[in-house]
């Protein structure tokens, strides 16, 4: 409840009061019906006196009606008194027509709002009043505005900030006994933060700004902004020129070459030929991460700027070198913080002690949308809710709460939420600050199946060495590789600044560069995955900022286009593994989609080791980037090596840790932990820790292994009968999971193949 409410309630009782002063007046004398009016009034006044905020929404609601029935009863009397007797042959009252509503429409012109209501049909007249809400889009009254003429267009006062607003209406007229309501909303409209273009300068038709974020003394990283003063449409045909010391520039949006010191810069095109940057009239555009080899970033980096021939405004790191002075920037303006909306952070995981259980979310008959009601007792906060994909955070969302709306419907597509083959159990969590404390809200639990894709096949996975060979180990060429392995990962790009993603076939001095694309193609055309994968000891990537994303990623695409490889894979360790995770799990997440949109079977795989899946000290990486995109995965293949002492308790109930070094336990253990999200029991708990990844589908998980000894330093074992009955110990357990990877194709060479020779019967 809010103060405009109680105002809006005491203006309509003061009217409801009037009409009963002037209906008194025109009885001749007392009558039962005025008495008992009376003291309906007196008894209705008092209790609006002792409305306030921190009334309850049932008492508010009991006001309401008892006013509703006054106000009727106070219109039946006049009707009574006015009524002459009835004739012989009364008249036959017409046919009460009830007025519908088109539409409201909201526009917003200048941050102004202004409301019109459309195709409006009451042939008998009988609207006689409108009353238009300005709201934000979590219904938060901004403004109201009433009129007698439901088709006069309302324009609002408020200057309104960025942000989502909508319009709610009140229609009242005349119904056969009392007053009715028409009730509709109008479009949801969006009012964008400001885009500020500099005016141009001097008689130039457009500004070009470039914009470093890392400089070197052989080449940088930058981004380039057009910034239109014409009328002109260019559209995607646009040419921007310049003279540059620089050799090269590259960024995979765009089409870049040079003749003479002359650069010429056009924009690419999608795959359905839609160029990637159009200019429109007063229009602009930013290109970032760009790529430039042969010359520092300096103010001499650009010169003589052209667009479609004609000179333009060039601003290098916001120094103005040709065509006028540096346009002014306004400063931003940071929007206004509601007061009333409290910061809650919610867990990543639940359980969440001390969460009051509220009633539960169910599914609608179509399955597309996961749909939740949620009554909040007695409370006025404003909040988020959470949506938790078994027990982990997926999304949060803005939702408010009051006295007036206690009941909340929530609704998201079921496409969106990252399930996994099989049950997954899915919740609601609300959490809002009231009187200064955060309470949550918890629903009960939804569960969703998902049925498996029905790709039931199996996968070996090889790591192939592009350098040549591992100590002892020697070159396999790529076509050489057995068929076993359907699933080859070239190894490594990696990156000589911890930025910029390198990929170098010839490493080995056995094949060009055109060899190696020659033999991907070759092998591809076998029925061979050829997939690359990013890190291994060299490849540490330290991603920090957006432009550091943007290098990281057109980076990694353009490799990937260039050599044609099917798949990408994950194999960042060390530092990689524990930087800040935002940039680069969002840089990884959108180079899958980006491949995906082409081509639906491009593969996304990973090769974590085992502490960074069970233990949040060591694999932050790899703990978002799961979460994140675990529903994206095509293989997960953890390293069951090379973890001296991090092990998990198996679910014997022992209570003693297993690690790599006892392989026969330790294959079981794990991958049925991995399955579960956690290990077994320690020393009589319930289990010894929750793994932060949360439970791996079955179907994706696959077991790595060394192809033997030399391979890794702990866990590699030449007898392969402990793999084969490892694998047969899953299988008692229930557990049907994708393959085998191995580390790697040469080590299985070097030991006359021994390790596909072991397991491919088991899988094939």
């Amino acid at each position: 409840m809010n103060t405009l409410e109680i105002q809006n309630i005491k203006s309509h009782f003061s009217n409801v009061l009037n009409h009963y002063n002037n209906l008194k007046k025109r009885f001749v004398d007392a009558s039962n019906e005025l008495e008992s009016l009376n003291i309906q009034l007196i008894e209705l006044k008092n209790k609006i006196n002792s409305l306030n905020m921190e009334s309850s929404i049932i008492y508010f609601f009991e006001i309401k009606e008892l006013l509703s029935n006054v106000e009727k009863n106070i219109f039946d009397l006049d009707v009574d008194i006015e009524t002459p007797e009835p004739p012989v042959d009364p008249p036959v009252e017409p046919e009460i027509i009830v007025p519908t509503i088109g539409s409201i429409e909201l526009n917003i012109t200048n941050k102004k709002a202004s409301v019109s209501t459309k195709a409006i049909s009451d042939s008998q007249n009988r609207i006689n009043q409108v009353t238009y809400y300005l709201k934000t889009s979590v219904r938060n009254t901004i403004e109201q505005k009433t009129t007698t003429n439901p088709n006069e267009i309302i324009t609002f006062t408020t200057v309104l900030t960025p942000g989502d607003y909508i319009v709610e209406a009140i229609f009242s007229y005349r119904g056969a006994q009392s007053l009715e309501q028409i009730i509709k909303s109008s479009n949801l409209v969006t009012v964008k933060e400001d885009v500020i273009i500099p005016p141009p300068t001097g008689d130039k038709i457009a500004t070009l700004k470039l914009t470093s974020s890392q400089s070197w003394s052989n080449g940088f990283s930058a981004a380039i902004e057009l910034i239109s003063h014409s009328t002109e449409n260019f559209g995607g045909n646009w040419e921007i020129n310049f003279d540059s010391p620089a050799t090269g520039l590259s960024q995979w949006q765009i089409n870049a070459s040079k003749t003479g010191s002359r650069f010429s810069i056009t924009s690419g095109a999608d795959w359905s030929g839609a160029p990637h940057f159009n200019l429109g009239p007063n229009g602009n555009f930013k290109i970032d991460g760009i790529n430039g080899t042969g010359a520092p970033f300096d103010i001499n980096v650009a010169s003589n700027a052209t667009l479609n021939g004609q000179p333009i405004t060039l601003i290098i790191n916001g120094e103005t070198v040709e065509g006028g002075t540096t346009p002014p920037v306004e400063p931003p303006i940071d929007p206004p913080v509601d007061p009333e909306i409290p910061t809650v952070n919610f867990p990543e995981k639940l359980p969440l002690i001390g969460a009051t259980d509220v009633e539960a979310i169910y599914l609608n008959g179509d399955n597309t949308q996961l749909l939740g009601t949620v009554s909040i007792p007695s409370l006025n906060i404003h909040t988020e809710y959470a949506v938790y994909v078994n027990g982990f955070k997926t999304t949060t969302k803005p939702v408010e709460f009051t006295r007036r709306s206690s009941m909340v419907s929530v609704s998201l597509a079921v496409a969106s939420l990252p399930l996994l083959t099989g049950n997954n159990t899915v919740q609601l969590v609300f959490a809002g600050t009231n009187n200064s404390i955060v309470t949550y809200y918890q629903t009960n639990i939804l569960t969703i199946k998902k049925e498996s894709s029905g790709n039931s096949k199996k996968t070996l996975v090889g790591y192939w060495s592009s350098w040549g060979g591992n100590i002892q180990t020697s070159y396999v060429d790529l076509e050489d590789t057995p068929a076993e392995y359907d699933t080859i990962v070239v190894s490594f790009i990696e990156s000589p600044d911890h930025l910029t993603p390198v990929f170098n076939p010839e490493a080995s001095n056995e094949v060009t560069k055109a060899q190696f694309k020659e033999k991907v193609a070759r092998m591809k055309a076998k029925g061979h995955n050829v997939i690359i994968a990013i890190g291994g000891q060299n490849g540490v990537f330290h991603i920090k900022s957006e432009s550091d994303k943007q290098i990281f990623k057109n980076g990694v695409i353009n490799i990937i286009e260039e050599y044609g490889f099917n798949g990408f894979d994950i194999d960042l360790e060390g530092q990689s593994a524990q930087n800040g995770t935002t940039y680069v799990v969002d840089a990884i997440k959108e180079i899958i989609e980006y491949f995906r949109a082409k081509d639906p079977n491009f593969i996304y795989s990973m090769a974590p080791e085992v502490a960074y899946l069970i233990n949040t000290g060591f694999g932050t990486l790899y703990i978002d980037l799961i979460k994140k995109t675990k529903h994206l995965i095509t293989t997960i293949h953890p390293q069951y090596y090379n973890a001296p002492g991090t092990g998990v308790y198996p679910f014997d109930g022992s209570g003693v840790v297993i690690d790599c070094k006892n392989q026969a336990k330790f294959i079981p253990e794990f991958t049925e932990a991995l399955i579960k999200g956690h290990d077994g029991p320690a020393w009589g708990g319930q289990y010894a820790q929750l793994f932060p990844i949360g439970p791996i589908p079955q179907e994706i998980l696959a077991i790595g292994l060394p192809a033997g000894v030399g391979a890794a330093g702990t866990g590699a074992i030449n007898d392969m009968n402990v793999y084969v009955e490892a694998w047969r110990e899953v299988q008692r357990r229930g557990y049907d999971v994708k393959g085998f990877m191995t580390w790697s194709i040469d080590w299985d060479k070097y030991h006359n193949w021994q390790f596909k020779n072991a397991v491919a019967p088991l899988i094939k």
